[in-house]
């Protein structure tokens, strides 16, 4: 039987690797799993098979350019998402761009990383 490839890596360009790191190890509560000059990589689930990383050798990010797309951090509740918009909204260095609402999918909130990336927080679909 084929195996079908499967996305098991998030990559984003950052403009400093050292305060992007920074933020997501204290945003994830976590050490990253391999780290480079220019390459920092984060397990993304808990068997370590996907990462996400952050990257410095493409192109620098634009904060005045429109984002098209989101880092996406699932919950396993509604209850979940409220509890950790609580923990992040008085944390320094983390930037509120959309207090918890309720969405088709449910609770949702949106904050942003120090390069202008989005991250979603929401329930498991």
């Amino acid at each position: 039987m084929t195996s079908f490839p499967k996305p098991n890596l998030q990559l984003i360009y950052v403009s400093d690797i050292e305060r992007s790191t920074t933020f997501y190890k204290a945003l994830f509560n976590t050490e990253p799993v391999f780290s480079s000059p220019r390459y920092v990589a984060f397990a993304a689930d808990t068997d370590g098979e996907a990462l996400f990383a952050l990257w410095t050798g493409g192109v620098q990010p634009d904060a005045s350019v429109q984002r098209f797309s989101e880092i996406g951090i699932m919950m396993p509740t509604n209850n979940d998402v409220d509890r950790l918009f609580d923990e992040w909204q008085d944390k320094p260095g983390i930037k509120i761009i959309q207090e918890p609402y309720t969405e088709v999918f449910g609770r949702t909130f949106l904050i942003e990383d120090p390069d202008g990336h989005i991250i979603r927080v929401c329930p498991v679909d």
